[in-house]
């Protein structure tokens, strides 16, 4: 079988589990999961892709990390993937009339093979739309990529509106991998005008190993 042939996800979970590729030493080999598969960055998600409601993107996340993904190291599994279904990363024009150099995220994301959607937004935040709790990112790590935004692991600074058993409760680092689109345009403008690129990203959280 190909690396890029879509398994069943409970196939993948024990195949994963054996090999420790839950955990931080997962080898650097990933299933072709492409933006095309879920959403497109233009027209935003197909149907059957995480929205309205709630349903899971229909294919198998891409696990094993691929090759390069800033993961948080020993100590943390992988607890979910998410996709971006609809996302955009804005900049704004300096005062020198040249796009800033950051962005601010609004997207929705959904989860790979069960159901479960996020929105994304300024701080960078996280908030799970089925009970509310939320995170807040740091960024540790910037992986460059050309041609798109980079490959980020952010630590979680703070929790808000949580509780136990609540989605977003035990997760202690993101990685945004898998990126495209999303940077910022090229050219002079206007200071004080903004402009929203769409992109495409997944997210892995991760907790604390049990």
């Amino acid at each position: 079988m190909s690396r890029t042939a879509i398994l069943p996800w409970r196939r993948v979970v024990a195949v994963l589990a054996l090999s420790g590729a839950l955990c931080a030493g997962a080898a650097p080999t990933a299933l072709a999961v492409t933006a095309t598969d879920a959403t497109d960055a233009t027209s935003g998600p197909r149907p059957g892709a995480g929205y309205p409601g709630h349903p899971p993107v229909p294919v198998p996340p891409p696990l094993p990390l691929p090759a390069g993904a800033p993961a948080p190291g020993a100590g943390f599994r992988i607890d979910a993937v998410y996709t971006v279904t609809a996302g955009t990363q804005t900049y704004t024009c300096t005062d020198a009339g040249a796009w800033g150099t950051t962005s601010v995220p609004e997207a929705r994301l959904s989860r790979y093979l069960r159901p479960g959607r996020i929105h994304h937004y300024a701080g960078p935040r996280w908030t799970s739309e089925r009970d509310g709790s939320t995170v807040l990112g740091v960024v540790d790590v910037k992986a460059l990529k050309d041609g798109t935004i980079p490959w980020l692991l952010l630590h979680v600074a703070a929790h808000e509106n949580s509780r136990p058993g609540a989605d977003l409760d035990q997760v202690s680092f993101i990685s945004r991998i898998n990126t495209s689109g999303g940077t910022a345009p090229a050219g002079t403008c206007t200071p004080g005008t903004t402009v929203a690129v769409p992109y495409h990203a997944d997210y892995v959280f991760w907790v604390p190993t049990r």
